[in-house]
């Protein structure tokens, strides 16, 4: 998987090329399925009751993931249905990063799970390779904020 600077400009340029106020739901919505499957490494530094971890790896599928974001929604004091729509996006990029990686077996990512138990690799870049995903992602946000800062100046409000 690309790694969490990589999702995080993604979701940038998703922010800025959509304009989103809300920008931390869908930083929030980037992060969010590599970060319920880490809960196991909290063991590195507490004692962890005995229970299957391995059940959170669960949390990186798209249909679970779209699940849990119906269910902690509620905690956000903003719109329900826009929590949902801004961290689903962020999570989509993510999903989409993630298919892009290649793969020594047969993993990637089951973006269409409850149909489809395939899972889908677009097989370009190795996980160590990331930075050429996130260089060009750099590039397109810096002129995406370029353009945004000329046209703004260019024609004020």
């Amino acid at each position: 998987m690309p790694d969490w600077l990589t999702h995080i400009v993604i979701g940038l340029i998703l922010i800025e090329a959509f304009n989103v106020r809300k920008k931390s739901l869908v930083l929030i919505g980037t992060l969010l399925p590599d970060i319920l499957p880490k809960i196991v490494l909290l063991g590195l530094f507490f004692a962890l009751p005995n229970f299957n971890y391995e059940i959170f790896n669960a949390f990186h599928i798209p249909f679970v993931l779209f699940l849990v974001t119906l269910l902690i929604a509620p905690l956000f004091r903003y719109d329900y249905w826009k929590v949902v729509l801004l961290m689903n996006m962020g999570a989509i990029s993510h999903f989409l990063a993630d298919a892009s990686l290649r793969h020594f077996s047969t993993a990637g990512v089951r973006l269409l799970y409850p149909l489809k138990f395939q899972a889908y690799s677009a097989n370009l870049v190795w996980p160590d390779q990331s930075y050429f995903i996130l260089i060009p992602a750099i590039i397109v946000y810096i002129a995406i904020i370029l353009v945004k800062n000329i046209a703004k100046k260019s024609y004020p409000q």
